[in-house]
């Protein structure tokens, strides 16, 4: 029989397989299998090269060994599937993995037996599946026996009696229950790339899924019985170690599988970090702390981004994407309508929100450029806010106090946690620079110099309330989805007992991102969650990003003690650093002319300091000059030369940097602020400072009335009585330029502003009408 080849070709020849395949890379039992499959490899490769004597030296080897295994990837040819053994796979599917030499798919049944009679016939007669061992029983079989299949979870006579589940050995029964006993010969892959090399072998690119069992939580009771996880390891193998196609479904959908080889998974798994994500089903979401950095790539396709990922396949074809395969027909359990549950009981929110299919991980970033593209389109694929730097420039001081805090955090081990508050103006690169430092840490950690450690992430502004941030922290701890209450009481018992209540020993890093979000009448979701950190075990270290600086001042005194003193002050960019920045991105694009990256520069750092919105300028000027480059290469060249207009060269000046700033301030809502009468604008002014004064988005018009108040005597205009304020924020409602509760809440109504705060400080600092709106300070 065929047995797991691992295709020594696709790994690095510089490296033994040891080095190749870390036991950090992937979950205890998962390492195990795969240094089985590739012992016999191990011997065939090549020795390692002896190491340069100098740094100059190990740059050139380095730069050789690139260049020669990019020039052999560009000679791949990619497919959209190959057939092995007769079974077709494509990209996307999910298919079993032969992992030992002696692989016998003989046995293996393909059918379940009934555990009363040992048969799978009568056919006629239906057969069911216990949701807690997964075995299967005739319904007539039973005693005493069923006359219909039961609606609901279903438990078999052991287990209903109380027996300890019965597991089948991991060397006998179906392909399924071998592995989800923990059998050695199978593993289960999405399939995320097939090519096949120039000397013609064909190879695929896997994903690997583990078994809750092989999880730093261990199976529990809320894990579905046909539960895995979508681990981020991704390996390449040749696709003769194939086996048989499977069926990996969301909750959801599992309702609607066929055959017995019918999977869940709900969670992504990191098993570096120890922590669970609800799959999603955009591939182009910005979660950089999940998404490989530099070193640490899964695989050689996702260091280089040459692989074609599954949705490319499908929009070549003008398919929706590939129809599952089915693999062997068998004849499945008739009452396994949803996902049976270990332990039998209902199974929490089984309800889910809708989500696709498996894709790749994430869009490689040359992938997102395109190789064939132009430098302009590269140039504005590197500026576009949605590019994900390997590095933050011009911001070593506070990368360094971040680096140390969270230093100090896991060398004090299970000592008393801390707590850091990181603050800003927003576009200075507060939580790309935490994510950054996290990255560099957790290779750290990789290498053995730092100890392990589990990393959280909470947005603030995707949570549903204030309290679901208690839901999100304990999903991605235990990989469990329970609502706010329950997460908070299961979060309380396990950072109060001394860690002997938590899932893990390491130190736990939770990033909270937009804190402020999170403040609400009694601040008890803040005060948990600085609360915590000081118990005494709690083995938890929180830091906070939020754009206000003095938020701790403005916070009950019982959190600003908690919080404390440590804090990481992010100022606006100046103009060098934005200059930096933008050379930084365009590194080896030589598209802009300098003077045309310091103009952008200048303008920006005179109004915000704000780098998105520099890099926004420039992409759009990029965008500015490669459409006037294309009009003129259309045009006729007699013509042009006859209306004396200059051809476009293709490099970004001055004027094209010019037409975009125009183009940004002639905005639709530029044009209705500026069109706004004399009172509409003090209102603006007075909403934007009392905003900024007390921190949060949305106002009361009774505090806005008294801060326009103060702004016309200080200024000698006239008095503004309180109908007319409530009618002019009536207006401005209708405009969109804000958001207000009905104009009969009068000074209970609140108001948010709608448009860009650093579009409204720029109309008001420029507002020729009202002068004296040029020195207030916004």
């Amino acid at each position: 029989m065929r047995t797991s080849a691992r295709n020594a070709g696709k790994v690095s020849d510089s490296k033994p397989l040891t080095e190749v395949f870390p036991a950090t890379r992937g979950t205890p039992a998962l390492t195990e299998r795969k240094r089985a499959a590739n012992s016999k490899l191990a011997d065939a490769m090549p020795a390692p090269e002896p190491a340069p004597a100098s740094k100059r030296a190990h740059k050139a080897q380095r730069k050789r060994a690139k260049k020669a295994k990019s020039s052999e990837k560009h000679l791949r040819q990619f497919l959209s599937s190959v057939t092995v053994d007769g079974d077709t796979f494509s990209v996307g599917d999910d298919a079993y993995l032969r992992m030992t030499d002696d692989f016998d798919e003989d046995e293996f049944t393909e059918v379940e037996l009934c555990q009363m009679c040992g048969y799978t016939e009568p056919q006629e007669v239906p057969m069911i599946e216990c949701d807690r061992c997964l075995l299967g029983y005739h319904i007539t079989c039973l005693r005493p026996p069923l006359t219909n299949v039961p609606k609901g979870d279903w438990l078999c006579p052991s287990c209903v009696s109380g027996k300890p589940r019965r597991g089948r050995k991991a060397g006998a029964g179906t392909a399924r229950e071998h592995l989800l006993a923990g059998g050695k010969k199978l593993a289960l892959v999405h399939i995320q790339a097939l090519w096949q090399e120039p000397d013609g072998s064909k190879c695929f690119a896997g994903r690997w899924y583990e078994v809750p069992e092989n999880t730093h939580t261990g199976r529990q009771k809320h894990h579905a019985a046909r539960e895995v996880f979508l681990t981020r390891l991704v390996d390449n193998n040749g696709v003769e170690s194939l086996w048989r196609l499977a069926q990996v479904c969301l909750p959801d959908a599992f309702a609607q599988a066929t055959g017995d080889d019918a999977f869940i998974c709900e969670y992504e798994y990191d098993a570096v970090w120890q922590r669970f994500r609800r799959r999603t089903s955009d591939v182009n979401e910005d979660d950089s702390d999940w998404a490989a950095s530099d070193g640490e790539a899964a695989s050689d396709e996702e260091a280089d981004g040459t692989f074609k990922p599954q949705y490319a396949f499908w929009a070549e074809k003008g398919a929706k994407g590939p129809t599952k395969g089915k693999g062997t027909a068998v004849t499945p359990a008739l009452n396994r309508h949803k996902a049976p549950q270990q332990g039998g009981s209902e199974w929490i929110e089984a309800q889910r929100d809708s989500l696709s299919g498996l894709g790749a991980a994430e869009i490689p970033a040359s992938s997102r450029q395109g190789e064939g593209a132009s430098p302009l389109a590269r140039a504005q694929a590197v500026l576009a806010l949605t590019a994900n730097p390997r590095t933050m420039p011009c911001r070593d001081s506070e990368r360094a106090a971040i680096t140390s805090f969270v230093e100090e955090s896991l060398t004090a081990g299970s000592s008393s946690g801390r707590c850091l508050y990181v603050s800003g103006v927003p576009g200075t690169g507060k939580t790309a620079t935490v994510l950054e430092t996290m990255r560099s840490l957790r290779r750290k950690a990789e290498a053995g110099h730092l100890p392990a450690f589990q990393f959280v992430e909470i947005n603030s502004l995707r949570l549903p309330s204030p309290q679901h941030a208690y839901t999100h922290l304990y999903e991605a701890l235990t990989g469990n989805h329970v609502g706010p209450t329950t997460a908070a009481a299961s979060l309380e018992e396990m950072f109060s007992s001394g860690g002997r209540g938590g899932t893990s020993k390491r130190v736990t890093v939770l990033l909270v991102d937009e804190m402020d979000l999170l403040v609400t009448k009694k601040q008890t979701v803040l005060y948990n969650l600085f609360e915590w950190p000081v118990r005494k075990g709690s083995r938890l270290a929180v830091i906070g990003v939020a754009n206000t600086m003095d938020l701790p001042e403005r916070l009950l005194p019982r959190i600003a003690s908690r919080l404390g003193s440590r804090r990481v002050v992010f100022q606006p960019y100046t103009r060098q650093q934005l200059e930096t920045i933008a050379k930084t991105r365009l590194e080896g694009l030589d598209v802009f002319e300098s003077r045309a990256i310091e103009y952008a520069a200048r303008k920006v750092a005179a109004v915000s300091g704000d780098v998105r919105r520099c890099l926004e300028l420039l992409r759009r000027a990029a965008e500015i000059t490669e459409a006037k480059t294309k009009q003129a290469a259309a045009s006729d060249d007699a013509v042009a030369s006859s209306s004396g207009q200059a051809q476009p060269t293709g490099m970004v000046k001055m004027s094209h940097v010019d037409d975009a700033i125009n183009e940004m301030f002639q905005a639709t809502h530029m044009q209705m602020m500026r069109n706004c009468c004399r009172l509409e604008k003090m209102l603006l002014a007075a909403v934007l400072m009392e905003s900024r004064a007390r921190g949060h988005t949305d106002v009361m018009m009774e505090n806005v009335h008294v801060r326009l108040e103060g702004l016309c005597q200080g200024h000698s205009e006239p008095n503004v009585a309180v109908g007319a304020a409530v009618a002019a924020a009536t207006r401005l409602g209708s405009k969109r330029l804000i958001l207000a509760d009905p104009g009969a809440k009068r000074l209970y109504m609140r108001m948010s502003l709608n448009v860009p705060v650093d579009d409204l400080s720029h109309i008001l600092k420029h507002e020729d009408t009202i002068e004296w709106l040029k020195d207030l300070s916004f």
